[in-house]
């Protein structure tokens, strides 16, 4: 029953671990989306209340400022 336990609770904190990055949502909106559900501004890297603005839909798409 121990080993369950600790089974389970190991489980709980890898998979709420994971950070998200932009290159998980398809569009600025679902980034904006989780930002303010998860309060999580690591995808705001100039903390300006945008999140993945070089996504589609995002204030910087399409500019020579994002990654291809």
């Amino acid at each position: 029953m121990k080993k369950l336990l600790i089974l389970c609770l190991l489980a709980g904190f890898s998979a709420s671990s994971h950070a998200a990055r932009c290159a998980d949502f398809a569009t600025q909106q679902e980034a904006q989306e989780y930002m303010e559900r998860t309060g999580d501004t690591r995808l705001d890297g100039d903390k300006d209340g945008e999140a993945c603005k070089c996504l589609p839909g995002g204030s910087r798409y399409g500019s020579s400022v994002c990654r291809r």
